[in-house]
């Protein structure tokens, strides 16, 4: 006893429709995984670039700092030297 399998037309067509539902799914799929990686991408070049710049305005604030204290120091070394050319006078 031989049992034979065969589908109807109609579900032929739904069989067919359904994968290429499949298919499109997955290529929406693959579409959103590559537009996310490019904006990750596009994420990392942005911090890099905004750590690029908080170095640099670290570097300008500490060498703004530095100059200040060079010029701080500066001024405590000629107070210093006019009150010891004071003393000296007498």
């Amino acid at each position: 006893m031989r049992h034979s399998f065969s589908l109807s037309g109609e579900l032929h067509i739904v069989g067919i429709v359904a994968i290429l539902l499949y298919f499109m799914l997955l290529s929406v799929i693959a579409m959103m995984w590559i537009r996310i990686e490019r904006q990750d991408e596009t994420i990392r070049n942005l911090r890099i670039k905004i750590s690029e710049t908080e170095c640099c305005k670290i570097a300008d604030k500490e060498v703004v700092r530095i100059m200040c204290l060079h010029e701080l120091f500066e001024r405590i070394d000629y107070s210093d030297k006019e009150h010891s050319t004071i003393y000296q006078m007498p």
